[in-house]
């Protein structure tokens, strides 16, 4: 079975670097995200678009398409998988170098794009991974999260390789050095063909991250290009996130981070004081249930 089908053949000269985008039901965001792309200045030749659409019924894949000359490739029915998925777009794209967004992730200025990019002028470097900001109105509790998952820094992007003795490093050691996020990416093509992202309802981007840093191969995180991307967050979002990251931290890390309700309530306690730190009185109160419900998923994910 072919997991994407093309709408129509690939047009138009080998580009320098494909961008592909998983889609469903987009909305005015996924619009914003294909023009936004379309500002993009990429010296090194053109860009090519992939749209991977899993049944789309609000329009906005074609408008979006429309707008930024993207191809749109139909996943199958049913068979949506975070990891296979992103294979199958690698698969498809044409350049040397193959970027991944979210689809409501929206690059900030034109030189995106050449910016994560730039790593790859090192042999060694198989995949690099943007700074994410929050978008305007999001709450200070979002955007300090997102300020310590991918926190400025002052150089335009910094490596990661794993030392001698890496697989027998403390659990938390070794995810952080795994740490990918397809939100905002990029990777060289032929690494991903030979080690491509694995089945996975979550997660896939830390899964291939660990893969590629036991290949011998390096990654790359780059803070000089950014992208908006922040939800205004529900409990049980929080709570589901959570299930799902430290159920495969669990499995393929061996870290568990809540053991049992002492560690949670230990943990719930010592992060008032940051939300104090970052929102004021406010914000560290609307912060317990968010901390409670996140502490709760992570329990919950390291015991399933």
């Amino acid at each position: 079975m072919n997991l994407l089908t093309p709408r129509t053949p690939p047009e138009g000269p080998p580009p320098a670097i494909s961008v592909a985008v998983p889609v469903l039901d987009g909305g005015e965001r996924l619009v914003t995200l294909a023009m936004a792309l379309t500002n993009q200045v990429v010296g090194a030749g053109p860009i090519e678009i992939l749209l991977a659409d899993s049944g789309s019924t609000d329009g906005a894949t074609e408008r979006a398409a429309a707008a930024c000359g993207a191809r749109i490739l139909d996943v199958a029915p049913g068979h949506f998988d975070h990891g296979l998925v992103r294979a199958a777009l690698v698969v498809q794209a044409r350049a040397p170098l193959v970027a991944f967004f979210s689809q409501d992730a929206v690059p900030r200025g034109e030189r995106f794009l050449e910016a994560l990019a730039a790593p790859f002028e090192d042999e060694q470097v198989a995949g690099a991974h943007a700074r994410q900001v929050a978008r305007p109105g999001a709450d200070p509790l979002t955007r300090a999260t997102l300020e310590r998952w991918t926190p400025a820094l002052g150089a335009p992007y910094v490596l990661r390789t794993l030392p001698p003795g890496g697989p027998s490093l403390p659990a938390a050691e070794r995810m952080r050095l795994a740490r990918f996020d397809n939100v905002a990416s990029m990777v060289r093509r032929c690494h991903a063909l030979d080690i491509p992202f694995p089945a996975r309802e979550f997660g896939e981007d830390l899964a291939w991250g660990w893969a590629t840093l036991t290949a011998g191969r390096s990654l790359a995180y780059v803070p000089s290009a950014v992208v908006e991307h922040s939800h205004a967050p529900t409990l049980r979002a929080i709570y589901e996130r959570n299930v799902l990251a430290h159920r495969q931290a669990s499995r393929e890390f061996d870290l568990v981070t809540v053991p049992g309700a002492l560690a949670g309530l230990i943990a719930l306690a010592s992060g008032v004081p940051s939300d104090l730190r970052d929102g004021g009185a406010r914000w560290a109160l609307a912060g317990i249930p968010r901390r409670a419900a996140a502490l709760l998923g992570q329990w919950r994910g390291a015991q399933s």
